[in-house]
């Protein structure tokens, strides 16, 4: 995603460096990007900071588009297959990791923006991570070298 994919390193002051706030395995079934949003949308505005709708309504964008790709491009959408997603909070930041499975084999090795021809513009797909990358302003990426048991795939979109 973008030209960056590592996490910004330890100096950031962003919340990346503590546990997570809320984190939570999902089954790999599209039924559970529903409610993987749901339960963003709920954990989205505990805790002390002030709840954001537009806030909120960008990362459940992101959280579905990040979910969808992991059930369709890895692992995590086969039968049996998980992904994880944690959500970190801070006064002027909400920050979500998605863990899947791997990819499948035959596959691209990690995630990627891919080149949209003009003349494609009425493709159905494949515009998921250009939104993502937009709506966190470039503040997004994935574990490079990926995992030996999958990808993460991480955005942070800002108060």
């Amino acid at each position: 995603m973008y030209q960056t994919s590592v996490r910004p390193d330890p100096a950031h002051a962003g919340v990346w460096h503590r546990e997570p706030d809320h984190q939570l395995t999902f089954t790999g079934q599209a039924a559970s990007i529903r409610l993987m949003r749901d339960w963003i949308a709920q954990h989205s505005c505990l805790g002390y900071f002030q709840c954001v709708e537009e806030l909120t309504r960008d990362l459940l964008l992101c959280a579905s588009e990040l979910g969808t790709n992991a059930l369709q491009h890895t692992r995590s959408g086969l039968p049996g297959g998980v992904f994880t997603v944690s959500l970190w909070q801070s006064p002027d930041s909400r920050c979500l990791e998605l863990r899947d499975m791997g990819p499948l084999s035959g596959s691209a090795k990690r995630p990627y923006l891919r080149q949209i021809d003009p003349a494609e513009n009425t493709a159905d797909s494949g515009r998921g991570l250009r939104v993502v990358a937009h709506l966190c302003e470039g503040r997004c990426g994935f574990t490079a070298p990926p995992h030996p048991r999958g990808h993460t795939v991480w955005c942070e979109l800002r108060a």
